[in-house]
Protein backbone atom coordinates (compact mmCIF):
# COMPACT_ATOMS: atom_id res chain seq x y z
CA UNK A 1 0.00 0.00 0.00
CA UNK A 2 2.93 2.44 0.38
CA UNK A 3 4.82 4.25 -2.55
CA UNK A 4 8.10 6.15 -2.67
CA UNK A 5 8.53 8.89 -0.81
CA UNK A 6 7.33 11.38 2.36
CA UNK A 7 3.79 12.84 1.61
CA UNK A 8 3.57 16.28 3.70
CA UNK A 9 0.92 18.26 5.15
CA UNK A 10 0.44 20.89 2.39
CA UNK A 11 0.79 17.99 0.11
CA UNK A 12 -2.19 16.41 -2.02
CA UNK A 13 -1.83 12.69 -2.48
CA UNK A 14 -3.44 11.15 -5.88
CA UNK A 15 -6.84 9.99 -5.16
CA UNK A 16 -6.51 6.56 -4.84
CA UNK A 17 -3.85 6.80 -2.69
CA UNK A 18 -6.10 8.84 -0.71
CA UNK A 19 -8.35 6.40 -0.12
CA UNK A 20 -6.11 3.18 0.57
CA UNK A 21 -4.23 5.38 3.10
CA UNK A 22 -7.94 6.88 4.48
CA UNK A 23 -8.57 2.86 4.96
CA UNK A 24 -5.79 2.20 6.66
CA UNK A 25 -6.35 4.99 9.38
CA UNK A 26 -9.88 3.96 9.78
CA UNK A 27 -8.54 0.30 10.48
CA UNK A 28 -6.28 2.13 13.01
CA UNK A 29 -8.62 3.67 14.70
CA UNK A 30 -11.40 1.41 14.73
CA UNK A 31 -9.55 -1.13 17.08
CA UNK A 32 -10.26 1.99 19.97
CA UNK A 33 -13.63 3.38 18.71
CA UNK A 34 -15.16 -0.15 18.77
CA UNK A 35 -15.24 -0.57 22.42
CA UNK A 36 -16.85 2.70 22.38
CA UNK A 37 -19.02 2.82 19.59
CA UNK A 38 -19.17 5.97 18.21
CA UNK A 39 -17.78 5.32 15.00
CA UNK A 40 -20.99 7.89 13.37
CA UNK A 41 -19.98 11.14 15.79
CA UNK A 42 -16.04 10.13 15.56
CA UNK A 43 -16.26 10.84 11.79
CA UNK A 44 -18.67 14.52 12.59
CA UNK A 45 -15.84 15.04 15.00
CA UNK A 46 -13.04 14.52 12.87
CA UNK A 47 -14.46 16.40 9.78
CA UNK A 48 -15.20 19.82 12.38
CA UNK A 49 -11.55 19.16 13.55
CA UNK A 50 -10.18 19.41 10.09
CA UNK A 51 -12.03 22.55 9.41
CA UNK A 52 -10.70 24.48 12.62
CA UNK A 53 -7.91 23.82 12.43
CA UNK A 54 -7.79 24.47 8.46
CA UNK A 55 -6.48 21.30 7.08
CA UNK A 56 -3.04 21.40 8.88
CA UNK A 57 -2.99 19.03 11.48
CA UNK A 58 -3.42 15.41 10.49
CA UNK A 59 -4.94 13.81 13.66
CA UNK A 60 -7.94 11.49 13.50
CA UNK A 61 -10.46 12.12 16.72
CA UNK A 62 -11.80 9.05 18.60
CA UNK A 63 -13.57 8.12 21.66
CA UNK A 64 -11.11 9.22 24.45
CA UNK A 65 -10.49 6.13 27.03
CA UNK A 66 -9.62 8.67 29.85
CA UNK A 67 -13.07 9.26 30.97
CA UNK A 68 -14.33 5.82 31.29
CA UNK A 69 -13.30 5.50 34.67
CA UNK A 70 -15.35 8.45 35.88
CA UNK A 71 -18.51 8.26 33.39
CA UNK A 72 -18.84 4.73 35.32
CA UNK A 73 -18.18 5.49 38.92
CA UNK A 74 -21.06 8.53 37.83
CA UNK A 75 -23.80 6.21 36.20
CA UNK A 76 -23.07 3.42 38.14
CA UNK A 77 -22.51 1.03 35.09
CA UNK A 78 -21.41 -1.64 35.75
CA UNK A 79 -20.15 -3.95 32.37
CA UNK A 80 -20.27 -7.40 34.32
CA UNK A 81 -23.85 -7.46 34.56
CA UNK A 82 -25.26 -5.55 31.01
CA UNK A 83 -25.88 -7.71 27.77
CA UNK A 84 -26.06 -5.04 25.49
CA UNK A 85 -22.54 -3.03 26.76
CA UNK A 86 -25.16 0.32 26.96
CA UNK A 87 -24.96 2.32 29.88
CA UNK A 88 -28.52 3.62 30.51
CA UNK A 89 -28.07 6.18 32.85
CA UNK A 90 -25.54 8.31 30.68
CA UNK A 91 -27.53 11.26 30.60
CA UNK A 92 -26.02 12.18 34.42
CA UNK A 93 -22.54 11.86 32.76
CA UNK A 94 -23.85 14.41 29.58
CA UNK A 95 -24.35 17.50 31.56
CA UNK A 96 -20.44 17.10 32.88
CA UNK A 97 -18.87 16.36 29.96
CA UNK A 98 -20.58 19.39 28.47
CA UNK A 99 -19.21 20.99 31.30
CA UNK A 100 -16.03 19.84 31.05
CA UNK A 101 -16.22 20.78 27.29
CA UNK A 102 -17.15 24.32 28.01
CA UNK A 103 -13.94 24.57 30.35
CA UNK A 104 -11.82 23.15 27.47
CA UNK A 105 -13.53 25.80 25.02
CA UNK A 106 -12.02 28.39 27.37
CA UNK A 107 -8.71 26.59 28.13
CA UNK A 108 -8.35 26.63 23.81
CA UNK A 109 -9.32 30.33 23.22
CA UNK A 110 -6.43 30.94 25.97
CA UNK A 111 -3.57 29.08 24.01
CA UNK A 112 -4.98 30.94 21.23
CA UNK A 113 -4.30 34.13 22.13
CA UNK A 114 -1.41 34.23 24.85
CA UNK A 115 0.39 30.66 23.62
CA UNK A 116 1.05 26.93 24.26
CA UNK A 117 4.28 27.53 26.81
CA UNK A 118 2.20 27.85 30.02
CA UNK A 119 0.42 24.49 29.07
CA UNK A 120 3.64 22.85 28.37
CA UNK A 121 5.64 24.77 32.16
CA UNK A 122 2.75 23.01 33.76
CA UNK A 123 2.68 20.02 32.39
CA UNK A 124 6.36 18.91 31.70
CA UNK A 125 6.98 15.52 30.37
CA UNK A 126 7.25 13.90 33.70
CA UNK A 127 3.69 14.81 34.55
CA UNK A 128 2.32 13.80 31.18
CA UNK A 129 3.73 10.03 30.95
CA UNK A 130 2.51 10.18 35.01
CA UNK A 131 -1.21 11.12 33.57
CA UNK A 132 -1.52 9.05 30.97
CA UNK A 133 -0.06 5.60 32.35
CA UNK A 134 -2.03 6.23 35.38
CA UNK A 135 -4.98 6.17 32.76
CA UNK A 136 -4.34 2.42 31.36
CA UNK A 137 -3.71 1.07 35.19
CA UNK A 138 -6.96 2.13 36.61
CA UNK A 139 -9.02 1.42 33.56
CA UNK A 140 -7.25 -2.04 33.23
CA UNK A 141 -9.03 -3.36 36.48
CA UNK A 142 -12.74 -2.62 34.96
CA UNK A 143 -11.31 -4.91 32.07
CA UNK A 144 -10.03 -7.58 33.86
CA UNK A 145 -13.40 -7.93 36.12
CA UNK A 146 -15.48 -7.82 32.72
CA UNK A 147 -12.78 -10.26 30.95
CA UNK A 148 -13.48 -12.40 34.37
CA UNK A 149 -17.30 -12.28 34.29
CA UNK A 150 -17.77 -15.91 34.21
CA UNK A 151 -15.56 -19.00 34.09
CA UNK A 152 -15.87 -19.28 30.57
CA UNK A 153 -15.47 -15.61 30.05
CA UNK A 154 -12.11 -15.91 31.48
CA UNK A 155 -11.13 -18.49 29.16
CA UNK A 156 -11.99 -16.58 26.36
CA UNK A 157 -10.52 -13.39 27.67
CA UNK A 158 -7.41 -15.38 28.26
CA UNK A 159 -7.39 -16.48 24.88
CA UNK A 160 -8.16 -13.24 23.10
CA UNK A 161 -5.15 -11.28 24.76
CA UNK A 162 -3.12 -14.10 23.84
CA UNK A 163 -4.20 -14.32 20.09
CA UNK A 164 -4.15 -10.39 20.11
CA UNK A 165 -0.08 -10.71 21.27
CA UNK A 166 0.93 -13.57 19.12
CA UNK A 167 -0.69 -12.02 16.50
CA UNK A 168 1.15 -8.56 16.22
CA UNK A 169 4.49 -10.31 16.81
CA UNK A 170 4.31 -12.69 14.51
CA UNK A 171 2.14 -11.57 11.91
CA UNK A 172 2.98 -13.52 8.58
CA UNK A 173 2.37 -10.79 6.21
CA UNK A 174 4.22 -7.43 5.53
CA UNK A 175 0.92 -4.81 5.45
CA UNK A 176 0.11 -6.49 8.90
CA UNK A 177 3.73 -5.74 10.17
CA UNK A 178 3.56 -2.11 8.73
CA UNK A 179 -0.06 -1.60 10.66
CA UNK A 180 1.08 -3.28 13.71
CA UNK A 181 -1.29 -3.08 16.99
CA UNK A 182 -4.10 -1.35 15.85
CA UNK A 183 -4.98 -4.33 13.40
CA UNK A 184 -3.59 -7.01 15.43
CA UNK A 185 -6.00 -6.07 18.14
CA UNK A 186 -9.17 -5.95 15.60
CA UNK A 187 -7.99 -9.42 14.49
CA UNK A 188 -7.92 -10.75 17.67
CA UNK A 189 -11.27 -9.70 18.75
CA UNK A 190 -12.40 -11.19 15.52
CA UNK A 191 -10.58 -14.14 16.05
CA UNK A 192 -11.70 -14.16 20.03
CA UNK A 193 -15.19 -13.51 18.39
CA UNK A 194 -15.22 -16.39 15.88
CA UNK A 195 -13.57 -18.49 18.42
CA UNK A 196 -16.71 -18.22 21.53
CA UNK A 197 -19.60 -18.60 18.78
CA UNK A 198 -18.06 -22.07 17.76
CA UNK A 199 -17.74 -22.81 21.28
CA UNK A 200 -21.29 -22.02 22.00
CA UNK A 201 -22.64 -24.24 19.04
CA UNK A 202 -20.31 -27.11 19.86
CA UNK A 203 -21.98 -26.52 23.65
CA UNK A 204 -18.71 -25.44 25.13
CA UNK A 205 -19.90 -22.44 26.36
CA UNK A 206 -22.91 -19.96 26.32
CA UNK A 207 -23.96 -18.93 23.13
CA UNK A 208 -23.15 -15.75 21.37
CA UNK A 209 -27.00 -14.10 21.40
CA UNK A 210 -27.93 -12.57 17.60
CA UNK A 211 -31.28 -11.29 18.30
CA UNK A 212 -30.69 -8.08 18.07
CA UNK A 213 -28.59 -8.67 14.85
CA UNK A 214 -31.44 -10.10 13.34
CA UNK A 215 -34.39 -7.94 14.37
CA UNK A 216 -32.79 -4.11 14.18
CA UNK A 217 -33.35 -2.68 10.85
CA UNK A 218 -30.19 -2.20 8.63
CA UNK A 219 -29.46 1.71 8.37
CA UNK A 220 -30.73 4.38 10.79
CA UNK A 221 -29.43 7.71 12.14
CA UNK A 222 -27.74 7.78 15.31
CA UNK A 223 -29.43 7.98 18.20
CA UNK A 224 -29.15 11.02 20.94
CA UNK A 225 -29.44 10.42 24.52
CA UNK A 226 -31.38 12.20 26.73
CA UNK A 227 -33.18 14.29 29.05
CA UNK A 228 -29.54 15.99 30.00
CA UNK A 229 -28.82 15.71 33.49
CA UNK A 230 -26.51 18.23 35.89
CA UNK A 231 -25.14 16.66 38.84
CA UNK A 232 -23.04 18.63 41.30
CA UNK A 233 -20.94 15.02 41.53
CA UNK A 234 -21.19 14.15 38.26
CA UNK A 235 -19.38 17.43 37.63
CA UNK A 236 -17.01 17.63 39.96
CA UNK A 237 -15.58 13.98 39.25
CA UNK A 238 -15.44 14.77 34.84
CA UNK A 239 -14.59 18.37 34.72
CA UNK A 240 -11.00 18.16 36.11
CA UNK A 241 -10.31 15.41 33.82
CA UNK A 242 -9.86 18.19 31.39
CA UNK A 243 -6.50 18.51 32.48
CA UNK A 244 -5.68 14.59 30.51
CA UNK A 245 -7.00 16.31 27.46
CA UNK A 246 -4.68 19.25 27.04
CA UNK A 247 -1.98 17.16 28.21
CA UNK A 248 -3.18 14.05 25.93
CA UNK A 249 -3.40 16.36 23.02
CA UNK A 250 -0.24 18.87 23.41
CA UNK A 251 2.43 14.74 23.24
CA UNK A 252 0.21 14.20 20.37
CA UNK A 253 1.07 17.43 18.68
CA UNK A 254 4.79 17.21 19.55
CA UNK A 255 4.80 13.48 17.95
CA UNK A 256 3.09 14.19 14.48
CA UNK A 257 5.78 17.63 14.69
CA UNK A 258 8.63 15.97 15.44
CA UNK A 259 7.64 13.25 12.66
CA UNK A 260 7.24 15.93 10.08
CA UNK A 261 10.28 18.02 10.92
CA UNK A 262 7.55 20.94 10.59
CA UNK A 263 6.37 22.93 14.37
CA UNK A 264 3.23 22.65 14.56
CA UNK A 265 2.65 24.01 18.07
CA UNK A 266 1.13 27.18 16.69
CA UNK A 267 -1.66 25.47 15.80
CA UNK A 268 -2.53 23.92 19.20
CA UNK A 269 -4.68 26.63 20.37
CA UNK A 270 -7.06 25.66 17.08
CA UNK A 271 -6.64 21.93 17.78
CA UNK A 272 -8.11 22.26 21.66
CA UNK A 273 -10.36 24.17 19.95
CA UNK A 274 -11.75 21.60 17.41
CA UNK A 275 -11.13 18.52 20.39
CA UNK A 276 -13.12 20.76 22.79
CA UNK A 277 -16.20 21.70 20.61
CA UNK A 278 -16.55 18.19 19.09
CA UNK A 279 -16.49 16.86 22.90
CA UNK A 280 -18.86 19.29 23.32
CA UNK A 281 -21.04 17.90 20.35
CA UNK A 282 -20.78 14.06 21.11
CA UNK A 283 -21.74 15.19 25.12
CA UNK A 284 -25.09 16.56 24.18
CA UNK A 285 -25.90 13.55 21.97
CA UNK A 286 -24.35 11.03 24.64
CA UNK A 287 -21.40 9.86 22.82
CA UNK A 288 -18.35 9.68 23.89
CA UNK A 289 -15.94 12.60 24.40
CA UNK A 290 -13.42 12.95 21.49
CA UNK A 291 -9.52 12.93 21.88
CA UNK A 292 -6.87 12.52 19.21
CA UNK A 293 -5.39 8.98 18.71
CA UNK A 294 -1.91 8.04 18.95
CA UNK A 295 -3.30 4.84 16.89
CA UNK A 296 -3.49 7.18 13.61
CA UNK A 297 0.07 8.88 14.50
CA UNK A 298 1.74 5.23 14.39
CA UNK A 299 0.33 5.01 10.88
CA UNK A 300 1.63 8.14 9.89
CA UNK A 301 4.72 7.38 11.17
CA UNK A 302 4.59 4.19 9.50
CA UNK A 303 3.67 5.25 5.96
CA UNK A 304 5.06 8.58 5.82
CA UNK A 305 1.96 10.00 4.16
CA UNK A 306 1.10 13.08 6.38
CA UNK A 307 -1.53 14.84 4.32
CA UNK A 308 -4.67 15.93 5.86
CA UNK A 309 -6.85 14.06 3.06
CA UNK A 310 -6.29 10.36 4.29
CA UNK A 311 -7.97 11.34 7.44
CA UNK A 312 -10.81 13.38 6.25
CA UNK A 313 -11.35 10.01 4.20
CA UNK A 314 -10.80 8.20 7.47
CA UNK A 315 -13.56 9.85 8.69
CA UNK A 316 -16.24 9.38 5.48
CA UNK A 317 -15.52 5.55 6.63
CA UNK A 318 -16.49 6.01 10.08
CA UNK A 319 -19.62 8.07 9.22
CA UNK A 320 -20.75 5.62 6.70
CA UNK A 321 -19.98 2.76 9.14
CA UNK A 322 -21.99 4.72 11.69
CA UNK A 323 -25.17 4.50 10.01
CA UNK A 324 -25.27 0.42 9.32
CA UNK A 325 -27.39 -0.06 12.17
CA UNK A 326 -26.65 -4.12 11.91
CA UNK A 327 -23.16 -3.53 12.52
CA UNK A 328 -23.08 -1.91 15.72
CA UNK A 329 -25.74 -4.42 17.00
CA UNK A 330 -23.24 -7.33 15.89
CA UNK A 331 -20.33 -5.23 18.38
CA UNK A 332 -23.14 -4.98 21.41
CA UNK A 333 -23.43 -8.38 20.91
CA UNK A 334 -19.49 -9.20 21.32
CA UNK A 335 -19.33 -11.57 25.07
CA UNK A 336 -17.96 -10.09 28.06
CA UNK A 337 -14.60 -12.28 28.12
CA UNK A 338 -13.91 -11.04 24.52
CA UNK A 339 -14.93 -7.37 25.07
CA UNK A 340 -12.74 -7.30 28.20
CA UNK A 341 -9.71 -9.16 26.83
CA UNK A 342 -9.61 -6.78 24.12
CA UNK A 343 -9.66 -3.39 26.00
CA UNK A 344 -7.11 -4.80 28.77
CA UNK A 345 -4.79 -4.89 25.94
CA UNK A 346 -5.69 -1.55 24.95
CA UNK A 347 -5.61 -0.31 28.66
CA UNK A 348 -2.02 -2.46 28.40
CA UNK A 349 -1.23 0.38 25.53
CA UNK A 350 -2.61 3.36 26.96
CA UNK A 351 -0.08 1.91 30.59
CA UNK A 352 2.89 1.87 28.42
CA UNK A 353 2.16 5.09 26.07
CA UNK A 354 2.93 7.08 29.18
CA UNK A 355 6.04 5.30 30.04
CA UNK A 356 7.13 5.92 26.18
CA UNK A 357 6.94 9.45 26.83
CA UNK A 358 9.07 9.36 30.32
CA UNK A 359 11.70 7.37 27.84
CA UNK A 360 11.57 9.36 24.97
CA UNK A 361 12.28 12.86 27.02
CA UNK A 362 15.03 10.74 28.58
CA UNK A 363 13.32 11.18 32.59
CA UNK A 364 15.76 10.96 35.45
CA UNK A 365 14.66 8.46 38.00
CA UNK A 366 16.98 9.01 40.45
CA UNK A 367 16.16 12.50 41.04
CA UNK A 368 14.20 12.26 44.07
CA UNK A 369 11.18 14.54 42.78
CA UNK A 370 10.88 12.57 39.71
CA UNK A 371 10.12 9.65 42.07
CA UNK A 372 7.56 11.15 43.83
CA UNK A 373 6.27 12.80 40.72
CA UNK A 374 5.57 9.69 38.66
CA UNK A 375 5.17 7.27 41.29
CA UNK A 376 2.81 8.22 43.89
CA UNK A 377 -0.12 9.05 40.74
CA UNK A 378 0.28 5.46 39.60
CA UNK A 379 -0.02 4.06 42.94
CA UNK A 380 -3.38 6.01 43.57
CA UNK A 381 -4.20 5.28 40.06
CA UNK A 382 -3.67 1.00 40.84
CA UNK A 383 -5.25 1.58 44.10
CA UNK A 384 -8.60 3.48 44.02
CA UNK A 385 -10.59 0.89 41.53
CA UNK A 386 -13.55 1.05 43.48
CA UNK A 387 -13.74 3.81 46.09
CA UNK A 388 -13.07 7.70 45.52
CA UNK A 389 -11.66 11.08 47.17
CA UNK A 390 -15.08 13.16 48.14
CA UNK A 391 -15.33 16.52 49.86
CA UNK A 392 -18.99 17.52 50.07
CA UNK A 393 -19.99 17.18 46.48
CA UNK A 394 -16.94 17.19 45.16
CA UNK A 395 -15.61 13.90 44.13
CA UNK A 396 -12.65 12.31 42.42
CA UNK A 397 -12.11 8.90 40.80
CA UNK A 398 -8.56 7.29 40.86
CA UNK A 399 -7.61 8.63 37.43
CA UNK A 400 -8.42 12.38 38.91
CA UNK A 401 -6.64 11.67 41.94
CA UNK A 402 -3.26 10.94 40.07
CA UNK A 403 -3.46 13.51 37.45
CA UNK A 404 -4.13 16.61 39.96
CA UNK A 405 -1.45 14.68 42.60
CA UNK A 406 1.23 14.39 39.68
CA UNK A 407 0.71 18.12 39.02
CA UNK A 408 1.04 19.13 42.28
CA UNK A 409 3.73 17.56 43.75
CA UNK A 410 5.57 18.96 40.70
CA UNK A 411 4.78 22.53 41.77
CA UNK A 412 5.70 21.64 45.70
CA UNK A 413 8.79 19.54 44.72
CA UNK A 414 10.21 22.18 41.88
CA UNK A 415 11.37 24.25 44.84
CA UNK A 416 12.51 27.57 45.04
CA UNK A 417 14.18 27.98 42.37
CA UNK A 418 11.55 26.05 40.08
CA UNK A 419 9.07 29.12 41.32
CA UNK A 420 11.39 31.68 40.74
CA UNK A 421 11.54 30.30 36.75
CA UNK A 422 7.54 30.26 36.68
CA UNK A 423 7.62 33.14 37.86
CA UNK A 424 10.09 35.00 35.66
CA UNK A 425 8.34 32.88 32.67
CA UNK A 426 4.94 34.87 33.88
CA UNK A 427 6.72 38.04 34.06
CA UNK A 428 7.93 37.71 30.28
CA UNK A 429 4.39 36.69 29.02
CA UNK A 430 2.78 39.88 30.58
CA UNK A 431 5.06 41.92 28.52
CA UNK A 432 5.10 40.01 25.35
CA UNK A 433 1.44 40.50 25.78
CA UNK A 434 1.66 43.73 27.12
CA UNK A 435 3.76 44.73 23.49
CA UNK A 436 1.42 43.18 20.90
Amino acid sequence: MNYSGTVYIDERPQWHHCIAYGIQHALAMFSGTIVLPSLFFSGISTILFFIITGGRVPSYLGSSGSFISAVVATTGYDPSTTTDHMNHNIPVAQGALIVMSLIYVFVSVVVMLFGYKWVEFLMPPIVTGAIVTSIGIHLGYSAFTQATTTPFDTYMGLATVIITMLISVYAPWPSLRRMQVPSSILLGLLTGYVIHIICGVCGAGYPVDFSEVKSIEWVRGPVVSGPIVFDKKAISAIAPLVVVILAENMGHIKAISSMTDKPLEGYLGRAYLGDALATLMTACVGAAPMTTYAENIGVLSVTRVFSPLVILVAAIVAIILGLITKFGAVIRSIPNGVFGGTTFVLYSLIAITGIRIWVVNQINFTDPRNIYVGGVPLMLAAVMTTTTLQINDFQLDGIGCATFSSIILYQILRGYDGLKEYYQWTKEQVKKTRRS
